[in-house]
């Protein structure tokens, strides 16, 4: 399974339809995360890590 439909998975377990991608980039309730892969290594991790997409933040600060 790739990393993007673990993403894609692990948002609609979490009751969430407002998504969508942008080429690699998800894009949920109007913020734009980057999906990583997580090698965290507990037990319940699904492998995917979200986390705020750097360049949609520093634009809204310039």
């Amino acid at each position: 399974m790739t990393l993007k439909a673990r993403a894609r998975e692990k948002v609609e377990r979490a009751g969430i339809s407002n998504y969508s991608f942008d080429q690699d980039i998800l894009v949920m309730c109007g913020v734009r995360y980057t999906v990583e892969a997580c090698d965290c290594g507990e037990p319940d991790c699904d492998g995917v890590r979200l986390t705020k997409h750097l360049n949609a933040i520093n634009r809204n600060f310039q």
